[in-house]
């Protein structure tokens, strides 16, 4: 046998084991069996952040805390004022008589324009009715006793007038000062003396 023929022969006996063991060693497919279907890696699936198992705490993102009561305090209750303001002339109707509130010296016509709804009430019923009504003038201790007495009169007299312009006829009216010997309240204060500042108003049928 040639040289080049022994060779080829070589080869082939090699090529053949070589195949043999790659095909029956590496692949094992060798005698009739089919090739091994390799089965596909399954990856776990990603956990989501907010995913979780059912066997497992509620995972933080659906944990529900209930926030702490905020501790608001209530607004202070608003109280009205009903301190009459003692600049303005103030009537004020009680059970058996009226009280008119007068400013510091004052007899101005506004003062008379402001208590204008009340005198016309007034008149009104003694005009219907009859009787008479007493007008009580009085003062706060600032100043000379008799000039208090004088003014308070005045005072008084004023509302007189109203009263005989709205109807009524004088000798149903009866007018008394008595200055700063009554006072109803304290004058060490400017509301006190305001409250003393008055002509109390009474009728008698």
């Amino acid at each position: 046998m040639s040289s080049k023929a022994l060779v080829l022969v070589a080869f082939t006996v090699w090529s053949f084991i070589c195949w043999r063991w790659y095909v029956c060693g590496i692949k094992q497919q060798c005698d009739g069996q089919s090739p091994a279907i390799a089965a596909p890696a399954v990856e776990a699936p990603a956990i989501e952040p907010d995913s979780y198992e059912a066997t497992t705490a509620t995972p933080p993102s659906t944990q529900y805390t209930a926030p702490e009561a905020r501790k608001t305090e209530s607004p202070p209750a608003t109280t009205s004022n009903t301190e009459p303001d003692i600049d303005k002339v103030q009537v004020e109707e009680l059970k058996d008589h009226v009280l008119i509130h007068f400013p510091y010296n004052s007899t101005r016509k506004e003062d008379s324009d402001a208590i204008d709804a009340y005198l016309s009430r007034l008149a009104g019923q003694l005009k219907s009715q009859g009787g008479k009504v007493t007008l009580t003038g009085h003062t706060d201790n600032v100043g000379d006793g008799k000039t208090n007495e004088a003014f308070a009169m005045r005072r008084a007299k004023n509302i007189r007038d109203i009263l005989i312009a709205k109807g009524v006829k004088r000798n149903q009216i009866v007018t008394k000062s008595y200055g700063e010997r009554k006072p109803v309240a304290t004058n060490d204060n400017p509301r006190g003396r305001y409250k003393n500042r008055r002509v109390e108003i009474r009728i008698q049928q």
